[in-house]
């Protein structure tokens, strides 16, 4: 299925433009907090930021088991880059408020936030659904990322980049089964919006990563809506790129990692201070 894009080239790996390990996109001396930091796209982009030479990495999730597992390939290829381990719900304000506040006590604060962690319920009408299954969306989508947002901001950087993972499907059409999914990730993208504009010191973007062949993605595929995959290391790489200066003209705004960065650069003028890459109620006014 072919996608509208403003780039002319549309991304489905990794490229020059955006590797980590470019002087440009340099994250030495920066703390990093992922939180879904165990397995999947947050376990990729933790060893992104390491590549790109981040001091430590705060890993956060449900699962000590893999999140130690990304803990060790990190540690065993980047010696330079400290990484603690902290099992956490984002549901939980106590968990969040505990793990961000020892990490930043043992190495200052932090310059960036990735806000990876999310749920996609069973692919369901809202008839056949139950109440507790679809709400899930929405426990841990919008108040799991709230609860972090008030758990970050005490000890982030004055200047500090936060990157929230969200998805192509809260743009789309409907899609069956998704209204769970697809409206709390609307909310979660408005949740940010507003972060953006309450703290304009902070440099805040969404990012829908593409379509990444992980456990959670394959309910959505059981929806039959199938799509071909990209492979892991593009949203990795092009959150350094994210987090760097060169994307600051997209501050506030809603991109696509499969979108060529040279060519946004290109368009830096026509997109800062505008409504582009936002959210708004199509052909209005």
């Amino acid at each position: 299925m072919a996608f509208p894009s403003p780039t002319q080239a549309f991304h489905t790996s990794a490229y020059p433009a955006i590797d980590p390990t470019l002087a440009a996109l340099s994250t030495k001396g920066k703390n990093i907090v992922i939180t879904g930091g165990g397995a999947g796209i947050g376990s990729e982009i933790a060893k992104a930021f390491a590549r790109s030479g981040a001091a430590s990495i705060a890993l956060l999730g449900r699962t000590e088991k893999t999140l130690l597992a990304t803990k060790q390939a990190i540690e065993n290829e980047f010696k330079a880059t400290a990484v603690r381990t902290y099992v956490a719900d984002i549901t939980s304000a106590k968990d969040l408020d505990h793990s961000i506040s020892a990490h930043a006590k043992e190495f200052g604060k932090f310059h960036v936030l990735v806000a990876n962690a999310g749920f996609l319920p069973l692919g369901q009408s809202i008839v056949d659904s139950t109440l507790d299954e679809w709400y899930e969306g929405f426990e841990v989508n919008v108040k799991g990322n709230y609860n972090l947002v008030r758990a970050f901001l005490p000890h982030a950087n004055a200047d500090a980049t936060v990157l929230s993972i969200n998805t192509v499907l809260s743009q789309m059409a409907y899609i069956p089964g998704m209204s769970s999914y697809s409206a709390s990730k609307i909310a979660t993208a408005k949740l940010f919006e507003y972060l953006h504009y309450e703290h304009p010191e902070l440099f805040v973007l969404s990012i829908h990563p593409g379509s990444i062949k992980t456990a959670m993605n394959a309910k959505a595929v059981g929806t039959g809506k199938p799509y071909p995959y990209d492979n892991i290391d593009l949203p990795a790489s092009f959150l350094v790129w994210a987090a760097s200066d060169k994307a600051k003209f997209l501050n506030g705004k809603f991109v696509w990692a499969q979108w060529d960065v040279e060519e946004l650069s290109e368009m830096a003028e026509t997109i800062k201070g505008t409504e582009k890459f936002t959210f708004g109620l199509l052909g209005w006014p």
